[in-house]
């Protein structure tokens, strides 16, 4: 890695440079600081370089060995979501790690376990037919990394003549970056969800044949913009905005949260009201199955963009009132390590509050003897645990089975978090570490442990009370109780504050609307109208006549190949359905009696073209 660095930094690269360092890294399980050769595990011919000077450390994050140029780990996994790329330890310690300009752009990667892929059609494009399942294992002891990375900056969304349309569908999102020409702010990006998941940040919502962008928001919100060009010859005067609005998960309890939009040029921003979406926080938790989706549209007038302006159209996400933080304290919450006759079913379980952004290969269970202070076993990532279902609070709970915890007099764990030691503690006493990431410190003893006498599958220790943190619980043993692995312990309540609905915006359509004739209708909307674009007297024109002083008339003309629905409102807010005809040339006169104890009404005419 030193070397690595060094020939980055002599070749003059920096953060606007394309560059991926890539391989098999064995990263050290904890920061370690040599100032001279270790004694034993080096081969006898082994020999420094005079390129690398002592001190040497070693740090358990790849990106730390990154200064000038600065490089940004990319975190690829399984089909399942797995982060394993070394099966039989399950360790992850195959990486991508690229310079910041190509971390910033769209990347897809994913780690190759043929044993996951059974057509082909998920995950990264393969050539040919899938691999027979145990391919991976025979060719391997490790996983294969695949990796799609951009390059090249793309440029923005472009108009390149008056009318036409721009359509974003996200089409093969897969929510792991900004989507191009798209940047965002507020959140990270969590890949795909179909609304299980409550961690806030950017996601895409829906499968992979259906994306959306999607977000779930904190107190902070988010926004995400797209930037525009008008490279025609003419004046871009009038902006059709057209989108679905989805919510994808329902948090209870769970905060009101909106959708609004803004239009901004040479820096001035405009709000777009009529683009504004409010989620419910009234369906039952959890995700919507399919997303529940609501049609937007604003037309914007009175612009003046010229040729060659560039411009932007901003979506935020907002929280209601009535959130807060999430927790993201990550804490061991419950385990087992005795009990009559041989130690059957021991276990360690880990909670990671919803607010808790980072990810799983960033959190290790060290096992600790206390009779020296040292480490024993292996380092135990939280990639290799068992994720149950996420409580309705938003606590994601991880479980492990972990054979040979020792017994105690005393015995700890470390939980190590980022690199930080984030709990030391143990059980049938308190002692100090003499090595790894709790070195030098002193475990916090719980107060209850576990006897020889205890029944197989019960009496674990484990936390109990209500609250989000590891601090609003007490340690207890449940005497006599079935273990509660994977699930919230017995008198265990999670709690958090109000959480953000899930919420997305797809089909995204933004239309360069031209009045070639100036009568004030513009182009697209004559072609529906199937008037003349061309001709300022052809135009669609309703007019509404008293017939008789309890009668009046509406009439329009038609065209064959378009629909008329006549829709009423007595407000002008809810509008519905009246009457629907099919154009055919002639004009429809549409009658209704007035009656003076009726409230006033107002009628209009949606007009659509037929499907060829």
């Amino acid at each position: 890695m030193q070397r690595l660095t060094n020939y980055l930094a002599a070749n003059g690269l920096g953060t606007e440079d394309n560059f991926i360092v890539m391989g098999d890294f064995n990263l050290s399980s904890n920061d370690t600081s040599f100032t001279t050769l270790p004694s034993s595990g080096l081969p006898n011919s082994f020999d420094l370089g005079g390129d690398i000077s002592l001190p040497i450390t070693y740090f358990t994050d790849a990106t730390a060995y990154f200064s000038l140029p600065d490089a940004i780990r990319i975190i690829p996994q399984q089909l399942n979501r797995s982060l394993v790329t070394f099966p039989s330890s399950g360790s992850t310690i195959d990486l991508f790690l690229v310079s910041p300009i190509i971390g910033s752009r769209p990347v897809r990667t994913e780690i190759y376990n043929s044993a996951l892929d059974l057509s082909n059609e998920a995950g990264l494009v393969k050539a040919g037919s899938p691999l027979a399942a145990g391919t991976s294992m025979v060719a391997s002891d490790h996983l294969a990394l695949f990796g799609d990375f951009e390059l090249d900056a793309a440029p923005p969304y472009e108009f390149t003549e008056p009318g036409k349309t721009i359509t974003e569908t996200f089409a093969g999102f897969p929510g792991t970056y900004d989507p191009y020409p798209w940047t965002t702010t507020g959140g990270i990006w969590l890949g795909t969800d179909d609304g299980i998941a409550t961690a806030p940040g950017f996601r895409s919502y829906g499968s992979a044949g259906d994306p959306s962008l999607g977000f779930i928001a904190t107190e902070a919100g988010g926004s995400a913009t797209a930037s525009f060009v008008n490279n025609t010859t003419t004046n871009l005067q009038t902006l059709r905005i057209s989108l679905t609005a989805e919510q994808w998960r329902s948090s209870q309890p769970g905060t009101i949260d909106t959708l609004s939009a803004e239009l901004i040029v040479n820096g001035t921003s405009s709000p777009l009201p009529a683009l504004t979406y409010e989620a419910s926080n009234s369906f039952p938790a959890g995700s919507l199955t399919g997303g529940l989706s609501t049609s937007l549209s604003a037309d914007i007038t009175d612009l003046d963009i010229p040729p060659g302006q560039p411009f932007e159209l901003r979506f935020s996400f907002i929280q209601g009132a009535g959130g807060g933080p999430s927790p993201a304290d990550v804490f061991i919450n419950e385990f087992h390590y005795d009990n009559t006759s041989g130690d059957v079913g021991e276990f360690v379980e880990i909670v990671a509050g919803p607010g808790f952004a980072g990810n799983t290969t960033e959190v290790t269970l060290l096992l600790y003897n206390g009779n020296d202070g040292g480490t024993y076993g292996s380092a135990h990532s939280l990639d290799s645990f068992t994720e149950a279902p996420s409580t309705d609070s938003g606590h994601r709970i991880f479980s492990k089975s972990i054979s040979g915890i020792q017994n105690g007099s005393p015995d700890g764990f470390a939980l190590v978090v980022n690199g930080t030691v984030a709990q030391f503690i143990s059980y049938e006493g308190e002692f100090v570490a003499t090595e790894g990431a709790a070195n030098g410190m002193t475990s916090t003893d719980i107060g209850f442990d576990q006897s020889s006498v205890d029944a197989a599958g019960q009496s674990s220790l484990g936390l109990t009370g209500t609250g989000g943190e590891a601090a609003d619980f007490s340690w207890t043993r449940f005497s006599g109780q079935p273990f509660t692995v994977g699930q919230a312990n017995s008198g265990q309540t999670f709690t958090s504050p109000a959480q953000a609905q899930g919420i997305a915006i797809d089909n995204l359509s933004v239309v360069f609307m031209f009045d070639s004739d100036g009568d004030g209708f513009p182009n697209a909307d004559e072609i529906i109208f199937g008037t003349d674009p061309e001709d300022a007297a052809s135009f669609f024109a309703a007019t509404i006549m008293p017939f008789s002083s309890s009668v009046v008339e509406l009439s329009f003309p038609t065209t064959a190949g378009r629909t008329y629905t006549i829709e009423w409102s007595d407000d002008l807010v809810d509008w519905k359905d009246l009457t629907t005809y099919f154009g055919n040339g002639e004009a429809v006169l549409e009658e209704f009696t007035v009656r003076p104890e009726l409230p006033e009404r107002f009628f209009r005419i949606r007009v659509s073209l037929d499907a060829p």
